[in-house]
């Protein structure tokens, strides 16, 4: 093998290493579990929890979206774009989801409630051990 077919390989090796070790994505302000009580949080089958996956996958009790379009709308809120699968059927919606100043998730015109304007706590989930 000439020494440019080893470096060529070399260098494939290099570029797939490293992208292997590329760092993951920063998860954003909006992610992790939420509940509209801190009760809520301690109730694994509550109707009134959420959670927030992977910046762009959203879960309620019978409810669950794919954001398509996520755009920044001020410091701590985020416009969306939500095709959504609940109880049978398929729907979109177009909420707003921002964090207000007391930590709390606010989500305006969600898919899920009939409260045009949702409050949620952060529920703090124990680690397992």
């Amino acid at each position: 093998m000439s020494v440019a077919s080893r470096f060529t390989m070399i260098l494939s090796l290099a570029a797939a290493l490293a992208s292997e070790c590329a760092p993951a994505r920063a998860a954003q302000a909006y992610e992790g579990f939420w509940a509209s009580t801190k009760k809520d949080c301690r109730n694994d089958d509550s109707p009134n929890r959420m959670s927030i996956e992977g910046g762009n996958r959203l879960y309620w009790y019978e409810t669950r979206c794919r954001a398509s379009t996520i755009t920044a709308d001020g410091k701590l809120g985020w416009k969306m774009r939500l095709a959504c699968e609940g109880e049978g059927d398929k729907f979109r919606s177009n909420p707003r989801i921002s964090i207000a100043a007391d930590g709390k998730l606010v989500i305006d015109n969600g898919p899920v409630g009939q409260a045009r304007r949702q409050f949620h706590v952060r529920c703090e989930i124990p680690r397992r051990r």
